[in-house]
């Protein structure tokens, strides 16, 4: 597949933060906006999945400003340290050094609080404090802009250090944000919205899919739109419909996407080169133990372990650590954080989840300790386990006597997730015929 730049117009959706629940972001009430809309905030941070192509926008739009003639700069996070001058990577020291005495304004993209390969949570801090400290002269006349995925950013805590020391404009009064319960926070939030049907289709021409109409209609009949909308997930599928000119449903894509890569394990240079059926069961045992610990962050073997964090080494007896390392640097796993890494999509790692499940469901020996996983009797009531009804919904597929078990205790599961298209005609009907069944009841109540 030949990489090619395509150009999207990307929108972003207004967030929010409540002041006393900062880890909670709201949506705003109000359309989505363009990147020239935003442009003129002074304080920015654009969120988004990983995949979503914050890396790609924020450069690149660095390079666009400076060819409409202003002074824009665009640094990786990482890299920003006493020798701040070597971290520029669109723009130079000699301009950096040409704008600050001057009384122009200028934009810097600050990329990113998770794919920079940060080592320690204080990375971030010493970053934005050198950073701040460069600038100070000019902060009245800087645009940032600091992208970030969602669960890397560290809610009221990087909220503080960049009020702190990139600070913009009068602080509000602490009276008023008390009074109100809500501040009119100086830094800016924004989702970067997912890709459209038809940028989807615009993406997919680019990367060489010919028969546009029909790939686009086959990510719409697996229900693979969601995945669809992250340029990083689109070009998977894209590399699927490529190989095998189909999609499927979206149990077979997510199949097919596991395998393509995993790839990458067994690509490895030697002496690290991971089996592929060996990397399957690695990343099955790993997925199964962020669903039974609710662990999602997975140390690399070198890296900084807490009691917060999995550590792969005590899941995947018989690894080596290089071994492990090239595992958790296949395209499952998103980019490293604080030396560490998360799969990078739930519903991948909930099927892989279901998959460790319904390998041990085969030994009839296992059977009702694996239930129990899934299954409880709570004050005289058979339930379902909160934790893993995600990985129920695939479970569900792999194994007749969970499904059957599942559904009668609440039909509703299979519209959850998983793929409800992959369940026998008969079950279906029946599932939806409890479904309205209780929808009746419930009305007449």
């Amino acid at each position: 597949m030949t990489e090619k730049v395509v150009e999207l117009i990307r929108r972003f959706t207004p967030m929010s933060a409540r002041y006393r629940e900062w880890d909670t972001l709201m949506p705003e009430s109000g359309r989505s906006q363009r990147w020239h809309e935003i442009e003129e905030e002074h304080r920015v941070l654009i969120v988004a999945d990983p995949g979503a192509g914050k890396t790609f926008e924020a450069k690149s739009r660095a390079c666009k400003m400076r060819e409409r003639g202003k002074k824009a700069f665009f640094i990786r996070i990482e890299r920003i340290d006493s020798s701040f001058d070597k971290a520029l990577e669109v723009g130079t020291s000699e301009e950096f050094g040409a704008w600050l005495s001057s009384t122009e304004e200028a934009w810097f993209f600050l990329d990113s609080v998770d794919e920079a390969q940060i080592e320690t949570p204080r990375a971030l801090e010493n970053a934005v404090r050198v950073f701040g400290a460069r600038i100070h002269d000019a902060l009245e006349r800087t645009h940032v802009f600091i992208t970030s995925r969602a669960d890397a950013w560290r809610a009221l805590p990087d909220q503080t250090l960049i009020e702190q020391h990139l600070p913009y404009g009068e602080p509000e009064q602490a009276e008023e944000s008390e009074a109100s319960g809500k501040r009119d926070e100086m830094l800016k939030l924004f989702w970067l919205a997912g890709l459209s049907e038809n940028e989807i289709a615009l993406f997919a021409g680019h990367y060489g899919v010919g028969d546009v109409g029909d790939f686009v209609n086959a990510v719409k009949r697996g229900n693979l739109l969601t995945l669809a909308e992250r340029p990083f997930d689109l070009k998977a599928l894209i590399g699927v419909w490529i190989a095998d000119r189909k999609l499927g449903s979206r149990f077979d894509v997510l199949q097919r996407m596991i395998g393509l890569q995993l790839q990458s394990a067994k690509a490895a240079p030697a002496p690290v080169r991971v089996d592929t059926a060996k990397a399957r069961d690695g990343v099955r045992l790993l997925a199964g133990a962020v669903m039974l610990t609710g662990k999602a962050v997975i140390c690399l073997p070198n890296g900084a372990h807490s009691s917060d964090r999995l550590d792969p080494r005590m899941v995947l007896s018989g690894w080596s650590d290089p071994e492990i390392d090239a595992l958790l640097r296949t395209g499952l796993f998103d980019d490293i954080v604080y030396t560490s890494v998360r799969f990078r999509h739930r519903e991948i790692r909930e099927l892989l989840a279901a998959e460790w499940a319904g390998d041990l469901l085969s030994e009839p020996e296992s059977r009702e300790q694996v239930e129990r996983l899934f299954f409880r009797h709570s004050y005289g009531e058979d339930i379902i386990v909160p934790r893993t009804r995600p990985t129920l919904t695939w479970l569900i597929l792999l194994d007749q006597a969970v499904r059957d078990k599942a559904l009668a205790l609440s039909p509703e599961i299979a519209t959850e997730g998983g793929d409800p298209s992959r369940l026998p005609l008969e079950v279906r009907r029946s599932m939806l015929h409890d479904i309205v069944v209780r929808i009746a009841k419930e009305d007449k109540q």
